[in-house]
């Protein structure tokens, strides 16, 4: 095995981690915030009261949307460098508003180790074994 293909299993194994946990930590929470009024008074009280966000709901729906879109494109490393940096964003505002203090060592770590792994696919892109990999040499050869 050469250095390029190790390097793009290594994409591809990135991307595979990111993506699942990303769609399996939002699904849940999307369809709880649109179809369950119970659970929308959590994401108002956790939103809203304890990280002081405006119009809680709606940005509890907004970050778990962020999670569950970016996570099923980056699955499948599809504009996989838009949406990574969408995950990026999202998990940072995480480590940041909702994770430091006491969260840090457990919920911070998580959150922080997305940010990172979403910024090699920014940089890197998606890899060889990734749609964007197809789409981009069928748009060459066209």
């Amino acid at each position: 095995m050469n250095e390029r293909t190790a390097w793009n299993i290594l994409l591809l194994l990135i991307r595979v981690w990111l993506g699942y946990r990303m769609f399996g930590a939002s699904y849940s929470s999307v369809i709880d915030i649109i179809f369950h009024p119970k659970e929308r008074v959590f994401f108002e009280k956790w939103f809203g009261e304890e990280l002081h966000f405006p119009m809680p709901v709606v940005m509890a729906f907004i970050a778990k949307a962020s999670e569950l879109t970016g996570g099923f494109f980056v699955f499948f490393g599809l504009f996989t460098r838009a949406f990574a940096s969408l995950i990026a964003f999202t998990m940072l505002v995480a480590t940041l508003v909702a994770n430091l203090g006491e969260n840090f060592i457990i919920d911070g770590g998580f959150t922080i180790s997305y940010v990172l792994f979403a910024l090699i696919l920014i940089v890197a892109g998606a890899g060889e074994y990734s749609l964007d990999h197809f789409r981009l040499k069928k748009e060459l050869l066209l």
